[in-house]
């Protein structure tokens, strides 16, 4: 299920919300093939898929995401934002913005930066797998400062 598919575009999303649940796996939005939108002010949620939900995934994209609430919960598996990529050069900027994930918050792969300003990361942990993260003005839900490294 997917509340919005982006596929080799970049558009401007304002003021979107944008929901799937159910299926099997759920994606609030899906980024793919070198996708790269401006998302400001977008609720992204992916909820009760039976294996995982993802409030939004990027596949071999680099979207900019600003003041935004992005949520996944109720899988086995739920990730805020999660990156994934075979090959190339990939950067997910987030700022003013929350992210909620019980699995992960963020989760990348090698060929991902991502970079989290002035942002709530609310669950799971960041896992770089491989990936880079920078972060400046981060806090968890118990409103704890995250260091550079999103941790």
């Amino acid at each position: 299920n997917f509340g919005v598919s982006n596929s080799s575009s970049s558009p401007t999303m304002t003021n979107v919300t944008a929901s799937a649940s159910g299926g099997t796996n759920s994606y609030g939005v899906r980024n793919s093939t070198s996708s790269s939108p401006t998302m400001t002010n977008v609720t992204a949620t992916a909820s009760g898929g039976t294996g995982s939900n993802y409030g939004v995934s990027n596949s071999a994209s680099s979207p900019t995401i600003q003041n935004s609430r992005i949520s996944a919960s109720g899988g086995t598996s739920n990730y805020g934002i999660y990156n994934a990529a075979a090959s190339g050069s990939h950067t997910v900027t987030v700022n003013n913005s929350q992210i909620t994930g019980s699995t992960n918050t963020i989760r990348n792969d090698a060929e991902f930066t991502t970079r989290v300003g002035a942002s709530l990361l609310d669950g799971g942990g960041v896992i770089a797998n491989g990936g880079t993260f920078t972060c400046v003005g981060v806090y968890a839900e118990n409103y704890a400062a995250l260091n550079a490294t999103c941790l």
